[in-house]
């Protein structure tokens, strides 16, 4: 609303602008929604959207007698864990579905649509991994996934006898 006065020395016209409250109350409220959606996807990309989930343990045969129980507890902290349950842009372990993401014919896993644009555009080369035993790369489409249970992170490896490798080979 534009309201004119005038001066009274000069005579001038004066235009003062007055804001209608309710355009700021709009404004603020259009602040919060925004604020708001912008925590949910941030929060949505999280790691912490971890839950129990099947899963198929790994089976390593033991060659010599168990003595500490924490070797016992380290093996148990290895499992093969199915591709569609883990970001693959994270390398998470997050529990639920993912998002399917085809890329020429090859399905790859994300949790966001941040995951999916790096996926389709392979930022970073995210479609591979690299075997933590031969540092060869792995394509993450067709990897055996195997995951640490103490902090979530996976592992990506060719074959299920080289993940079975990776375990036996750290034990504690």
């Amino acid at each position: 609303m534009k309201r004119r006065h005038l001066k009274q020395q000069n005579q001038k016209p004066i235009a003062v602008i007055v804001e209608n409250p309710s355009k700021r109350i709009y404004k603020l409220l259009i602040s919060i929604l925004f604020l708001v959606l912008a925590s949910i996807i941030l929060l949505s990309c999280s790691n912490k959207k971890k839950e129990k989930a099947e899963t198929a343990t790994l089976l390593v045969t033991e060659t010599e007698p168990i003595q500490p129980s924490s070797t016992v507890a380290s093996q148990a902290t290895y499992e093969i864990v199915p591709n569609d349950k883990v970001c693959m842009v994270n390398d998470r372990f997050m529990g639920v579905k993912q998002i399917p993401i085809d890329v020429d014919g090859t399905t790859y896993y994300g949790c966001c649509q941040g995951c999916v644009e790096k996926l389709q555009k392979n930022i970073d080369d995210v479609r591979f991994g690299n075997n933590p035993l031969n540092k060869t790369k792995v394509d993450k489409a067709s990897a055996v996934i195997v995951q640490d249970k103490s902090n979530g992170s996976v592992f990506y490896f060719a074959s299920k006898e080289d993940a079975q490798d990776f375990v036996s080979k750290n034990k504690a």
